[in-house]
């Protein structure tokens, strides 16, 4: 049989999936398996275990030497998740090889279930379902199943039949492909609006505003809540109705369909009952029975009155047919140990953040859902430590862990400091951690609930309360905002049981737009009177339930009334209520946008991932920076920075701030006073860096993890992670830092300079800085940069070129150069490759060199110094000529004395000694000096554990990361002091290595570092 002919077979099966029949012929025919039909016993199962099934369970069909296909009937009408792993956790125990299936109590609804076990600690069971069930699109669980064809499987062994169900139960080939899919139909329907609304940045955010209402639309339908004809398949129901409908032949599926959804179905109450919805109106038969579903998500924009954008029908047919029926939907997000095959919500997030244009060049980017689970429960670890004294530091870590609440004193305790968490995300985007601490959370209290036997409400009522109790978001992007709320709404959504949904909570006070950065210190603001916190908390929680028009609108005009009173208070003027609009070019005004929290000392955790942009697109922005945050403010500051000093300001005393962001901070210039102030203000709990490994696919951020406590106390050793692969444990990112982190000295994080490394370590680099002086100080500051051109194709010849152009001029060689770049710079020698500089530097009359003259004249348009630095052709603005090199290099007499020269950029040791007046390019240093001794320090082992402990590095310095070896980091090298006779039997070394030219010279140099070491009293 041919695949088609099998994916045809297996898809004709799973459409009338109904019994155990079908299941046999699916299993038994098509996909080769062994007949067994053999009933299991459930003696020695859990009792819950037990009940979970209408009836024992099935050894159903075999595979290979010791493979199973094992098949349940759940008592009950749906199939839980936790009854699953209840009755699989029986069943691995005798059959560790196997695939379950699952059906609900009369057979209408399956889950395909296979158990990946996590190579990570403990060896985990990651649960992955492919579902099918009526309603269901069948491409994705056709696709998986046909996969598990027997015949096709070339190992027979259990593990071999196992990996290949692993690998058909991939949920990542089905993000890969829902991305890609996505992405082309995107540009389809771009393209097919486009006649009527020609300027592309208004044409993309309306498209992505279809696609959001639709993708919604697609998830609550998996509910049953919106019907035509009875029928739960609405979007595809409703659309054939459309097709079918020849009453008029002006017709247009968006205008006469999908608006009467958005904006009148969806987005009033039934209530209202505004033109006959609930007694057989007109509208009924357009849009069929649909929920109030409330939020902002289907209200309209001015777009959306506009009568000359027209969506055609052959838009809506492609996102239909090409992309929603080619997937699997599923309105529960996964966790990291459930993950369902399909499509979940969490995909809206990762294709908003991926996918959308504008968000990776304001440096927003996805973080991993397990990134995410770790910085969440690592803060609320830390939260909850500090305000629980009577629970063991063992105890919470057991419970946030583990989710086991065994060893709490005060169960009690615990769940009433959950409930009163206040969680903020300041750079929200499309909602990751807003719902990974929703899921945290919620986990958490069931668990108090299961173990414990209190917080007895329904999965829909504690989410609800997380909601609107416990978490709170903002960003600059109102799109984004729109994303998360969308996402927490449908989490929410998903857990109501039952054919009439309640209204969705307004988020819009909650989860808000606006600029988190450029508005005042809150912790600068005046007292605000406790009646007016009272009644701003008030009308904000009966804001979040309001349903009615009239009744939003009323509570909305009252929370803004409250906050002009809150602004006069803590800020002498009413102006500086924004709208969102405003909030964007005023700053989200903390102090008065969320004063209950504010005004109870601040919030208890800030976890983000904040936007990495670097300092030279912020521009505009840096004056206000200077002065909302002159503690911290460096005019080279990338701007996550300033989101830690933000972050800060909003804790309260004790608070958590759990950050991933790049690592350049720890070492680089710009960060010393961010560094400076952290220490001052924090008891940091663990730094875990990723170096140059990549975290997120679609850039090299450097990313780290970043867990500190808002306090002065030092109290515990900070945790120093280097993390060395995305090889297993990864991405179980605790089991990393359980595994390979470091303890460092108390005093590790100590004003701007930290040592990131163990106490012994820690203790050798002290050693060596207190036993010698900077080498700043001790070449007299003279360590200087190479030649910088601007433009390296101009400047930079070959030998044939540099003998072409002396041929013709004699002259040109008086500006001609020997050159040396900094991958020519080896240990103790310059490999020269016969590479020249034209060096015209700055006064030079480029007329006493024709030749030159005439060579550079080809590249005049690419020399010339730009007027602004938005000009796309030319150098770097500046005051020189377009004949001279860019950089005034006055200090270019250096290059012609025998000199010290080292790379800008290094994976080894590299300092090499040249008296051949050899000039550098850029990415090489020089110390002009004959110092054998000096040469002899800084190519000793020592010295490059030093650097690797005190410059920035591009991924991990001792994996081949590269160091960034800047003079900030070079000069402050200690450089032991030495008699002569100490020092003469170095040198005589130093030239031995120099005559074999670095050649075979280990002995030699292991007698350095043995001398070395001496010196610096190791």
């Amino acid at each position: 049989m041919s695949d088609i002919e099998l994916r045809q077979s297996v898809y004709d099966l799973l459409s009338s999936l109904r019994g155990l029949d079908t299941l046999k012929k699916l299993f038994w025919s098509e996909l080769n398996y062994e007949r067994e039909n053999q009933t299991l016993s459930r003696r020695n199962w859990t009792e819950k275990a037990v009940e979970a099934l209408a009836e024992d369970p099935i050894l159903l069909a075999s595979g290979g030497e010791d493979f199973r296909v094992i098949y349940a009937r759940l008592n009950s009408n749906q199939l839980p998740l936790n009854l699953e792993r209840l009755v699989v956790t029986q069943l691995l125990k005798d059959y560790p090889y196997a695939l379950f299936i699952f059906s609900n109590a009369n057979q209408e609804k399956w889950h395909f279930l296979n158990v990946k076990y996590d190579v990570k600690q403990d060896k985990r069971q990651v649960f992955r379902r492919i579902q099918v069930s009526p309603g269901e699109q069948l491409r994705t669980a056709t696709e998986s199943l046909s996969l598990l064809d027997l015949d096709n499987i070339s190992s027979q062994s259990p593990l071999g039949i196992q990996e290949r169900h692993d690998e058909a139960f991939d949920v990542e080939k089905v993000t890969k492909k829902f991305f890609e899919k996505y992405r082309l139909v995107f540009e389809k329907v771009e393209q097919l609006i486009s006649q009527t609304l020609p300027n592309a940045d208004q044409r993309r955010l309306f498209t992505q505003k279809l696609f959001n209402r639709l993708m919604f639309i697609v998830f609550i339908q998996k509910k049953g809540w919106l019907k035509f004809n009875e029928q739960t398949d609405y979007l595809e129901t409703l659309w054939q109705d459309y097709r079918n409908d020849n009453s008029k032949s002006d017709k247009n599926f968006y205008r006469d369909r999908l608006t009467h959804l958005f904006f009148t179905g969806l987005n009033n109450p039934q209530q209202t009952d505004i033109i006959g919805i609930n007694n057989g109106g007109f509208l009924r038969q357009l849009i069929g029975t649909v929920p109030y579903l409330n939020g902002g998500l289907f209200e309209q924009d001015e777009d959306d009155r506009n009568p000359k954008i027209i969506v055609p029908d052959q838009a809506i047919d492609v996102i239909f047919h090409e992309l929603f029926s080619n997937f699997n939907f599923t309105v529960t997000e996964s966790t990291p140990l459930d993950v369902e095959v399909a499509v979940d919500p969490e995909m809206l997030g990762k294709v908003f953040e991926e996918l959308v244009t504008g968000r990776h060049e304001s440096g927003s980017y996805y973080t991993p859902k397990p990134i995410v689970s770790f910085m969440c429960r690592e803060a609320l670890k830390g939260y909850l430590n500090s305000k629980l004294n009577s629970e063991n530091k063992e105890a919470i870590e057991l419970f946030v862990d583990e989710y086991n609440a065994i060893n709490l004193k005060n169960p009690e305790a615990v769940l009433a400091a959950l409930k009163q968490v206040k969680v903020c995300d300041p750079a929200c985007g499309s909602g990751a951690y807003l719902l990974g601490m929703l899921h945290e959370l919620l986990d958490l209290r069931q668990c108090l609930f299961a173990t414990k036997g209190i917080d007895s409400k329904t999965v829909y009522q504690r989410k609800l309360e997380i909601i609107e109790t416990n978490i709170y978001g903002v960003d600059i992007d109102p799109f984004a905002v729109n994303i998360a709320r969308l996402r927490l709404w449908l989490s929410l959504a998903v857990e109501y049981e039952g054919n009439d949904p309640p209204p969705l909570p307004n988020l819009k006070f909650k989860i808000e737009t606006g600029d988190s950065l450029i508005a005042p210190n809150p912790q600068g603001s005046g007292m605000v009177r406790e009646e007016f916190i009272h009644r701003f908390r008030e009308a904000k929680a009966k804001y979040l339930r309001a349903h009615l028009g009239s009744d939003k609108q009323s509570l909305e005009q009252e929370i803004n009334e409250i906050k002009k009173q809150i602004a006069l208070l803590t800020h002498g003027s009413a102006s500086v209520i924004a709208s969102d609009k405003e909030a964007i070019s005023k700053g989200f005004d903390w102090v008065v946008e969320f004063a209950e929290v504010l005004a109870e000392g601040g919030f208890d955790i800030q976890v983000a991932n904040p936007p990495y942009v670097r300092q030279e697109l912020i521009k505009d922005l840096k004056p206000t920076l200077k002065q909302v945050f002159p503690g911290v403010y460096t005019g080279t500051s990338d701007l996550y920075c300033f989101f830690y000093a933000r972050a800060l300001q909003l804790l309260k005393t004790g608070g958590m701030l759990a950050f991933i962001s790049s690592n350049k901070w720890f070492r680089a210039k710009y960060g010393e006073k961010l560094r400076e102030h952290i220490a001052d203000t924090c008891q940091v709990s663990s730094i875990t860096d990723f170096g140059d490994l990549p975290v997120f696919a679609t850039a090299a951020t450097f990313p780290m993890i970043f867990i500190s406590q808002k306090s002065s106390k030092i109290n515990n050793s900070p945790i120093f992670t280097q993390v060395k692969s995305l090889e297993a444990p990864y991405p179980d990112v605790l089991a990393i830092v359980r595994e390979s982190g470091q303890n460092l000295p108390k005093d590790a994080i100590k004003g701007a300079n930290w040592l990131l490394t163990d106490a012994s370590s820690a203790n050798r680099l002290q050693k060596m800085a207190a036993a010698g002086i900077p080498l700043g100080e001790y070449v007299n500051g003279q360590i200087y940069r190479g030649v910088l051109t601007g433009f390296n194709q101009a400047f930079v010849i070959d030998g044939a070129k540099r003998a072409e152009l002396i041929a013709k001029d004699a002259k040109s060689a008086e500006i001609i150069k020997p050159l040396a770049v900094g991958d020519d710079v080896r240990k103790w020698r310059i490999n020269y490759q016969d590479k020249w500089l034209i060096f015209t530097r700055r006064g030079i009359n480029i007329n006493d060199y024709p030749a030159i003259k005439k060579y550079l004249e080809q590249w005049k348009l690419d020399l010339i110094p730009k007027n602004s630095s938005k000009e796309s052709r030319g150098r770097k603005p500046g005051s020189y000529q377009w004949y001279e090199i860019q950089d005034n290099v006055a200090y270019y007499a250096e290059f012609e004395k025998p000199k010290i020269v080292y790379p800008e950029i290094a994976k080894e040791s590299r300092f090499a000694f040249d008296d051949k007046q050899i000039y550098p390019l850029k990415t090489c240093f020089i110390i002009p000096t004959e110092d054998y001794y000096l040469l002899s320090i800084l190519n000793s082992s020592f010295v490059w554990v030093y650097l690797k402990q005190i410059c920035s590095v591009l991924g991990d310095a001792d994996q081949g990361g590269r160091l960034t070896q800047q003079k900030i980091y070079i000069e402050k090298i200690p450089i032991p002091p030495a008699s002569e006779s100490e020092k003469e039997p170095i040198i005589k070394l130093v030239q031995k290595c120099l005559d074999a030219k670095g050649v075979n010279c280990e002995e030699w140099e292991k007698e350095i570092d043995e001398r070395v070491a001496a010196l610096y009293g190791l």
